[in-house]
């Protein structure tokens, strides 16, 4: 099919890659770091999720919009930018493909926390297994559907997965509203005044890292729209692309829709109760929040709100989003590490089709979770090392997105105001480095 889809409609029910990227997205972060930063700062940080969640999907679809017209892979559009490059059996690449490629050893690390903190839902589902044999459970079950399955039936998988947790956090966030821990007008104005402890710098920028889209997923979802057929050869057809275009935003739109209606309520819930919690405060308050059993944390606080019959509610919800986002993580990682070797010229495409490596990096990545694990057996470290870099890296798949922008003919090219809020973003994650390292300079003296 190479003509795509005219109405609203017809767009929504070819929707795809947004299912695999919410699954990817809603999990560690919405579970896992969000609730923390809630924990810690109350209602104060509410105006940081929102822009982490609303202010990157811009650059997923613009990114994506390069992608559907040249009909090139992101590694392969991202090896024309200017810089410094290197040509290894024939295939030449840049500094930034390289710079990227570094950045998979820290989020496979968060993928060894996202093993972890599966297997805790998992051991209190079935506490006969103990955490390490559902680690390595989760592993393998990772890999055989990886590598038996196709797209469509990861999408179809976590299809499941995403409506089931999308289905429930509405259920938990309304229940909430029914007690006395319901979140008032005050509590949201209050976290929308703009106020930044600098003492919760380091989590909120692992929170920004990983809520949301991170870089990873910007990249991610360009593979997954190539697979999905949001590319075809239209043979030129300025019309046809324009329209494959609108069908990708459309999807980039269903992202958003789920990603926060999946992570809001659980912020409220970290900010309503987990706060109010001393024990808890004790251990923010002196920055030992790796220390935090926040699955054991969560499900008391269901309980708190809910009643007693909620943790197992929570216990199976942890797990499918939790593995949900495994899943659809490793997934990628099998598409952008496979795109790694050959783009910048370590393995020739000739020699070993992507198809086959991909199968290989989809036993790897498991397995090397796993490793990470067992080697510092503390999610959310791994998660805060993983978030740092993916917020850290952010700037960059930005400016690179300009800059393809700006190779596309005028009449593909976004409107004005598109490439003004592009220009507005990078600007605001630039000044968070720059505190950030201001910030680090200053421990560091």
């Amino acid at each position: 099919m190479n003509t795509p889809p005219k109405t609203l409609w017809e767009r929504l029910k070819y929707i795809g890659p947004s299912v695999i990227v919410t699954g990817s997205v809603v999990g560690s972060g919405s579970i896992v770091m969000t609730p923390l930063l809630g924990a810690a700062a109350g209602f104060m940080l509410l105006w940081w999720l929102l822009v982490s969640m609303w202010s990157k999907p811009i650059i997923q679809a613009e990114i994506s919009r390069y992608i559907i017209v040249t009909r090139q892979t992101f590694l392969e559009a991202f090896a024309d930018m200017p810089g410094f490059k290197t040509t290894i059996q024939g295939k030449t690449t840049s500094w930034l493909v390289w710079f990227m490629f570094l950045g998979v050893i820290p989020s496979v690390a968060g993928m060894g926390g996202l093993a972890g903190t599966v297997a805790q839902a998992g051991h209190m589902m079935v506490p006969q297994l103990s955490v390490e044999v559902w680690v390595i459970a989760c592993c393998l079950i990772t890999w055989l559907i990886l590598y038996w399955g196709s797209y469509l039936t990861l999408e179809r998988v976590l299809l499941i997965m995403v409506l089931f947790f999308s289905i429930v956090t509405m259920i938990i966030a309304f229940s909430m509203q029914t007690t006395e821990y319901a979140t008032s007008i005050q509590q949201v104005a209050e976290g929308l005044t703009f106020s930044f402890p600098m003492e919760h710098l380091p989590l909120a920028l692992a929170v920004f890292g990983f809520t949301g889209i991170s870089y990873g997923e910007i990249m991610a979802y360009t593979y997954w729209c190539l697979e999905k057929g949001y590319a075809p050869d239209t043979q030129g057809d300025t019309e046809k692309i324009k329209g494959w275009i609108k069908v990708m935003q459309t999807d980039v739109w269903v992202t958003v829709f789920f990603v926060t209606i999946g992570t809001l309520p659980f912020f409220f819930l970290g900010a309503g109760v987990l706060h109010h919690i001393p024990e808890l405060q004790e251990s923010l308050s002196s920055n030992s929040f790796w220390d935090i059993d926040i699955i054991g944390a969560l499900q008391n606080m269901f309980a708190l709100v809910l009643g007693g019959w909620a943790k197992w509610l929570f216990v199976v919800l942890a797990f499918f989003v939790l593995f949900s986002t495994l899943l659809s993580g490793s997934a990628a990682f099998t598409r952008t590490i496979s795109d790694y070797f050959i783009s910048t010229g370590l393995i020739l495409e000739e020699r070993l089709s992507r198809q086959q490596l991909i199968k290989i990096v989809a036993f790897i990545i498991p397995l090397l979770s796993g490793v990470f694990y067992f080697v510092l057996p503390n999610p959310i470290t791994l998660f805060i090392i993983a978030g740092i870099w993916a917020a850290m890296g952010l700037p960059i798949v930005n400016i690179g997105a300009l800059y393809l922008l700006s190779k596309l003919e005028k009449e593909l090219q976004p409107k004005p105001v598109t490439k003004f809020i592009l220009w507005a973003s990078l600007c605001f994650q630039i000044s968070i480095a720059l505190v950030v390292l201001y910030f680090e300079a200053g421990n560091f003296i």
